[in-house]
């Protein structure tokens, strides 16, 4: 007869969506990271002057800014998102960057985080409870 050994059990005991969020966010980050790109790259080409005049100069110039403006935010936000420390507003971090993929091509991904960001075990991890 062999003595009692428990059962085995993971490390860490957080579940495991957090990794699953990070991951998440850390691709998002580099989407945005992309946009930014592409976005400087239209940039550069309206300031030629034949594509500027075809395109409106000041209308394009105002668009192609708030475009910049708005991806480099969004990259900012999920930058900081990725690496949020396990504290009550890390919780709700998470919670707008998971809602901000429901709006976007991410919606696939951001569904099933949802459902598991808002158990109580994952809010007790972040300090909700």
């Amino acid at each position: 007869m062999r003595p009692y050994e428990p059962p085995e059990y993971e490390t860490d005991a957080r579940p495991a969506v957090i990794l699953w969020y990070r991951v998440y966010a850390a691709f998002t980050t580099l989407l945005s990271l992309g946009l930014v790109a592409f976005v400087v790259m239209l940039a550069r080409a309206t300031t030629d002057p034949q594509v500027a005049v075809q395109a409106g100069s000041s209308e394009a110039h105002a668009t192609i800014l708030l475009y910049l403006i708005l991806t480099v935010a969004s990259t900012i936000f999920f930058a900081v998102a990725t690496f949020v420390p396990y504290r009550p507003w890390g919780w709700t971090i998470g919670l707008i960057a998971i809602a901000l993929g429901l709006s976007s091509v991410l919606i696939l991904f951001a569904i099933p985080l949802m459902v598991y960001w808002l158990r109580p075990l994952t809010k007790a991890a972040f300090g909700r409870l």
